[in-house]
């Protein structure tokens, strides 16, 4: 009896738990865009009668990009020319199509909505209805089966690719309909896919439809003595198909507008090549969107190499740029997503400050002494790459050689793949207005030559990657939106605009360093409550993946090998635990009980860094909670103002965090590890590319090291030094050996300040 009752009791259990799984699954929501289920980190839920559903995850499924402001509570989504802008807690829903009034006022069209916008579980949640139909996208509720489906408007007609024709331009001559030469000028007035071969002196092609056209470029060359080689008047969208195997030639003698203007949305691609030569004005103009799906194509351009009025898109194919002004330049939204871009800019100074024995300063470049570039004026902008809204890099490779910023956003970069080289002459080689956020394991940055190497003018978070940068000022700079200005935080905008006086002095009446430039009017744009970034993985224990612990860092530009089954969380936004033995005051600021804002955090990733102002330098709380950071500072401490770690506040560095600091002088400045430490106080001073070579006991390299510019101390900071373990810490032609018998080692005399430490041996 006893068994039969365990058995019923059991069958009891089993089918309540089958019931209530049902009734789970039941009650779930699905979203489905255009066939596709949509997977959600929070599910949607229905609130008030009405589906919401998160609002990042729908925005990027329908393309669309988004900010968070933490500070206001607001979310801002862009596509193509539509901005949507929506406050947490509000009704009202307010979008921006890009049209102005007679006075060039943006008109705003304000939606109510029936269920405010609200956060749920770090996500913003919003009514599925009404956003998707504010990117004019329908919206479907099936009751029965609770499930919301979108579909995407589909008035694709494609009877345009019937007209199939040619144009001869050698002979003008051609086939296919809607099609008008006269003399040397070619209209299209009809939508159709036109082969053009041939050669057309003084000349051009123009695009007059509402339909949509492709224009094949099949062998042909076009010279127009002052307009538009290609000229998009009107279309539904014009295509430029670059056919296998073909070389076309575009000369644009004196048009401002650049060898190809379109109007509308324009889309090139194709297997052959473009050389544009356009000798008073941009290489490609485009009003809407320009979409680079593949080709060769290459500008040579007394302007801007490209210019947009709205998004450019590129996701193959290879960009060869020279241009006196911007290579790129986009008055809203930069998004690469493959390919190949290779730019110079050639931009000349109107303006350069004289350099005397007073001004010049020694800065490291390469490992040679070079003198610093002065600050300088341009009368145009002359960037390698440059966006206003947002700019989104998720791969291929870009290459800038810039006589300004190589990168420049005026409000947010997000980085998430992709291989760099860049170098500056005169300025930054990333500068970020907003957030500037780098992950993606395989993401490579090389900053070769720079005075900023990466900035942030809102916050920093580095995720992963193998970063290396080289400048005259700060290697890396976050100022985290501060607008009044701190003595060594290098925040310096050289816009052509304002010259900061000599014996310029901040608020609290200390001098500013020459050439530093204010703050101008940035937006604060963060990511630091609410809304966090989807498909971050914030663990709940507080947990953080471990670094590497074979203790080998990988020579320059190269990614240290992870351990077995292990692999660092490139999303990771978790901050140490705050002990009281973690944390280091820098700069000027700190250690002032001043609640400062968190606006350099790292949390991976492998960096070489070499500053010749401070190295890692941040306007408030420095995070490190992780990652490989080998930096150098020539002139300067360890730590503090000129130094290779400056905060204003606080500084936490996390236990996985492995770090090698070089410097001038190697003051400590109350730097607290939870890491063992060594730190070696050199007897001679050593120069850049010396190697620093860390051996244990049994002679196997555990850390290696060639710092970018010179040095007298070195700082090696890892879990992966064991207590008890015998190290030879080798420097140049200095040999040292020591036992690890407690948390912090020190070797050597601290020559700047007089101080004698023995727990190491110096090796004669």
């Amino acid at each position: 009896m006893k068994k039969i009752l365990s058995v019923i009791l059991g069958l009891s259990l089993a089918v309540s738990t089958l019931i209530g799984v049902t009734n789970v699954s039941a009650d779930e929501i699905t979203v489905e865009l255009d066939g596709k289920p949509i997977e959600f980190d929070v599910k949607p839920e229905i609130i008030d009668g009405r589906t919401m559903v998160p609002l990042r995850k729908i925005f990027e499924e329908i393309g669309a990009l988004v900010k968070w402001d933490s500070d206001t509570q607001t979310v801002l989504a862009r596509k193509n020319s539509k901005t949507i802008t929506l406050n947490v807690g509000s009704n009202e829903l307010s979008i921006d199509k890009g049209d102005t009034d007679e006075e060039g006022n943006p008109i705003y069209e304000t939606v109510t909505l029936e269920v405010p916008a609200q956060i749920v579980s770090g996500r913003t949640l919003v009514p599925a209805r009404a956003i998707s139909e504010s990117f004019g996208l329908d919206v479907d509720w099936d009751e029965d089966n609770r499930k919301v489906t979108i579909t995407s408007e589909d008035d694709e007609d494609d009877s345009w690719k019937e007209n199939i024709g040619s144009i001869n331009l050698s002979d003008l001559t051609y086939e296919g309909e809607g099609i008008e030469i006269t003399e040397t000028q070619i209209k299209i007035t009809q939508g159709g896919d036109f082969a053009v071969s041939g050669t057309l002196s003084d000349g051009n092609i123009t695009i007059s439809t509402k339909e949509k056209v492709k224009i094949r470029l099949s062998g042909a060359k076009i010279t127009s003595s002052s307009n538009p080689c290609i000229f998009v008047e009107e279309a539904d969208k014009a295509y430029i198909t670059l056919t296998d195997g073909t070389e076309n030639h575009l000369i644009a003698e004196n048009s401002e507008d650049g060898a190809i203007y379109s109007k509308e949305n324009l889309e090139i691609k194709g297997d052959g090549s473009l050389d544009i030569e356009s000798m008073a004005g941009h290489g490609i103009k485009a009003s809407d969107n320009l979409n680079i799906e593949n080709g060769i194509i290459t500008i040579n351009a007394t302007s801007d190499g490209i210019h947009i009025n709205d998004t450019f898109n590129m996701a193959g194919g290879t960009v060869n740029i020279t241009s006196v002004n911007d290579g790129i330049d986009c008055e809203s939204i930069v998004n690469i997503s493959g390919g190949s871009i290779n730019i110079e800019t050639n931009g000349t100074p109107i303006e350069t400050t004289q350099v005397t024995a007073e001004t010049t300063q020694e800065t490291p470049h390469r490992g040679m002494w070079e003198m610093d570039e002065a600050d300088v004026e341009f009368e145009k902008s002359t960037k390698g790459i440059n966006a206003e809204w947002m700019m989104v890099i998720s791969g291929g490779e870009i290459n800038v050689n810039s006589a300004s910023h190589a990168i420049h956003c005026q409000d947010e970069i997000e980085i998430t793949g992709g291989k760099f080289t860049l170098s500056s002459k005169y300025d930054k080689g990333i500068s970020a207005h907003g957030n500037l956020t780098i992950s993606g394991a395989d993401t490579v940055i090389d900053v070769a030559k720079s005075t900023e190497g990466i900035e942030s003018k809102n916050v920093m978070t580095i995720n992963d990657g193998v970063i290396s940068v080289v400048s005259t000022d700060d290697a890396l700079n976050a100022t985290g939106g501060n607008s009044g200005m701190m003595q060594g935080g290098g925040m310096r905008e050289n816009m052509g605009e304002m010259q900061r006086p000599e014996n310029a002095t901040d608020a609290n009446g200390t001098q500013m360093p020459m050439g530093n430039k204010g703050n101008r009017g940035n937006r604060q744009m963060q990511m630091q409550g609410g809304e966090m970034p989807e498909g971050a993985n914030i663990p709940m224990n507080g947990e953080i993946p471990p670094m590497p612990q074979n203790g080998e860092f990988p020579m320059r530009g190269e990614r240290p090998a992870e351990p077995s089954g292990q692999t660092p969380d490139e999303t990771m936004m978790q901050r140490p635990q705050m002990d009281g033995n973690m944390g280091m005051y820098g700069g000027n600021m700190g250690g002032m009980g001043r609640n400062m804002k968190n606006c350099l955090i790292i949390n991976g990733g492998y960096l070489e860094l070499c500053g010749g102002d401070d190295c890692v330098d941040a306007n408030g709380n420095m995070i490190i909670n992780g990652g490989t950071i080998k930096a150098t500072n020539p002139t300067g401490s360890f730590t503090g103002n000129n130094g290779v770690l400056d905060a204003d506040g606080q500084t936490t560095i996390g236990e996985n965090a492995n770090i090698i600091l070089a410097s001038g002088s190697g003051n400590e400045r109350n730097l607290k590890l939870t890491q063992n430490t060594i730190i070696v106080y050199c007897e001679n001073q050593h120069t850049a590319k010396e190697q620093i070579i860390v051996s244990d006991d049994d002679g196997n390299v555990v850390y290696e090291y060639a710092p970018e510019g010179n040095f007298k101390a070195a700082l090696i900071a890892s879990n992966n030094i064991k207590t008890g373990e015998n190290y030879t810490i080798k420097i140049g032609d200095e040999t040292f050996e020591t036992e690890i018998t407690g948390q912090s080692t020190v070797i050597g005399t601290q020559t700047n300040v007089g101080m004698s430490f023995g727990r190491g041996q110096r090796i004669q």
